[in-house]
């Protein structure tokens, strides 16, 4: 049982034992998206293809920009990741052109945390528009599943990808997304919320009989007890991910809402436990367990280097600490391998997020709705919100902006400079033409289509006329390897 969000990327293995894959950039004046080369879905119709990645892999990811507008640029930013923010790895500066590809490398660390995150464009001046029209996707680093419970595996995973744009809202692509579930079993809900307005919302849980923990923030499993965050009800902003460990104890219908609207309903059901030939009571996932161990990346135990050290961000709708985006010129340098920490001014309505690194809330009692301990990738909270941070495995462009997309695209976005990083990456490879051909894989897929719907219905009329001629059975015999 599972939400009907749409299919993975597909991952094929290439050089050096890295995987490779293509995702394609659409759209036309309004309606954006990423899709598999060959999908003909309506652009923006549903959220991209689920990219699914684990930890000590590489991955090269070719974006191609299928907009034939030379004029319209794009690139795909990784929310959340723990990657390099420079080179061909998350650097936003980075864009494709209309009818161009790009080459992306994520080198994943072997103890990148596991956790729920999201992709979409960041291109500076049109990530409102894109975002908005339908350009973003699911992403997941799989956990180490030998460190957590059966429950937590993805044989038990639930998607939701809740998007929220001017008057319209979906999940999933779908309007009130239905989930089927068994009663009286835990499953892991991830939730992806992704409005461009980004302003905190509630995501409630109303109706049935459910027991709710939130077990993981924006890709990072809570330092607390499993069962420390329960209830119905939660606040997440337009760009923050929740895990949930879920269990309906009797049948019945549960609405998921995202402020006052029906996002989805989760419809509880008895029946068997499809594959395990196991009664869907009494199963024995009922013990939440105890979260992964975390990475040196968010398991720092040293206080803040010294008075270079604190900092203090003061956001507004275009700029940062007074000063407009300019992507040559760094806000700040830091240094590589110390603790951070900053006071965070104005995210209540300028959601705050912060690249390369999660951020640690250091606020006596917590900012808002976010936790003390607990790490965070994009924060809004009345008031002043310390946080810490370790610029530790990666360094170089660290981008920092509103998440409040309009806000970005107007100039609330800068980047700090983080020097001394033991590996830099400094392959800038840049757009290329996607092939010498100028028929593209999109149309050379549909010419093929249509030559093999032909072939099943007229070519055995003409075999019949010709099938004497040693040409034509030529002919027939390659165009069969083709098809």
């Amino acid at each position: 049982a599972r939400a009907s969000y749409p299919d993975a990327l597909k991952w094929a293995g290439c050089e050096n034992g890295s995987l490779c894959a293509t995702l394609e950039f659409c759209g036309d004046d309004s309606n954006f998206g990423y899709r598999t080369i060959g999908d003909e879905t309506a652009c923006g119709s549903k959220p991209g293809p689920l990219i699914r990645m684990t930890p000590g892999n590489t991955y090269k990811l070719t974006l191609r920009n299928n907009i034939l507008d030379s004029n319209v640029n794009t690139n795909i930013h990784t929310h959340g990741l723990h990657i390099s923010g420079s080179g061909d790895a998350d650097d936003a500066t980075r864009s494709v052109s209309g009818g161009s590809c790009l080459n992306y490398t994520w080198n994943i660390p072997n103890d990148h945390p596991g956790g729920t995150y999201w992709y979409h464009p960041h291109y500076h001046t049109a990530a409102n528009k894109q975002t908005g029209g339908g350009a973003f996707g699911m992403l997941i680093i799989d956990d180490n599943y030998d460190e957590v419970n059966y429950w937590a595996h993805t044989s038990n995973e639930l998607l939701l990808q809740i998007f929220k744009s001017g008057s319209s809202l979906l999940a999933n692509g779908n309007s009130n997304e239905k989930i089927e579930v068994a009663v009286n079993k835990w499953y892991r809900l991830r939730v992806s919320a992704v409005a461009p307005k980004a302003k905190p919302k509630t995501i409630s849980f109303d109706g049935g009989s459910c027991t709710i923990y939130k077990i993981a923030s924006d890709g990072v499993w809570n330092s607390a007890n499993l069962t420390s965050y329960p209830g119905l009800s939660f606040e997440l902003t337009g760009a923050s991910r929740a895990d949930f460990a879920i269990k309906c104890a009797t049948v019945g219908n549960t609405s998921i809402k995202w402020g006052k609207i029906t996002a989805a309903t989760i419809e509880t059901k008895n029946y068997t436990i499809l594959g395990t030939g196991q009664s869907s009571t009494g199963n024995d996932v009922a013990d939440l367990g105890e979260a992964p161990r975390r990475p040196n990346s968010l398991s720092w135990t040293e206080s803040p280097c010294g008075e270079d050290c604190f900092y203090d961000v003061t956001l507004s709708k275009t700029q940062i600490n007074g000063k407009p985006w300019d992507k040559d010129i760094p806000l700040k340098n830091i240094d590589y391998g110390k603790v951070y920490e900053w006071s965070i001014s104005g995210s209540k309505k300028h959601p705050f997020h912060l690249h390369l690194y999660h951020m640690k809330i250091v606020t006596p009692g917590g900012c808002g709705a976010h936790k003390e301990g607990e790490f965070y990738d994009t924060i809004s909270a009345p008031g002043d919100c310390e946080i810490q941070f370790k610029a530790i495995d990666i360094g170089q462009r660290m981008i920092m902006h509103c998440h409040v997309l309009s806000h970005e695209d107007m100039g609330a976005i800068h980047w700090i400079n983080v020097t001394g990083t033991p590996n830099p990456n400094n392959i800038n490879s840049p757009e290329y033409a996607c092939c010498s051909s100028t028929t593209t894989i999109t149309s050379l897929t549909t010419t093929l289509l249509a030559a093999k719907k032909f072939w099943t219905t007229g070519v055995n009329y003409y075999f019949y006329l010709f099938k004497n001629w040693p040409w034509y059975r030529h002919i027939i015999n390659s165009f069969n390897l083709v098809l």
